[in-house]
């Protein structure tokens, strides 16, 4: 949940450094974390976040499409 609130913020600010910075800084995280765990890490779980990330951007720039599309009408 929280990836894909990351990947509806970050296509609000429509810059491409937050559109390709964003998921290094999402794997990054990741790997601190697996650094610091003491148990098992699942790359399940970075790559549903990957996942869900790219969904957010998805919604925004298909709300923003129908948006303008009702703007014409």
């Amino acid at each position: 949940m929280t990836a894909f609130a990351i990947g509806l913020l970050a296509a609000g600010t429509r810059s491409l450094i937050c559109y390709c910075m964003t998921p290094w800084l999402i794997i990054i995280a990741f790997a601190l974390a697996a650094i610091c765990s003491p148990g098992n890490v699942s790359l399940l779980a970075l790559g549903l976040a990957i996942v869900a990330y790219n969904t957010g951007m998805a919604a925004t720039f298909l709300i923003a499409l129908v948006v303008a599309l009702r703007s014409e009408a």
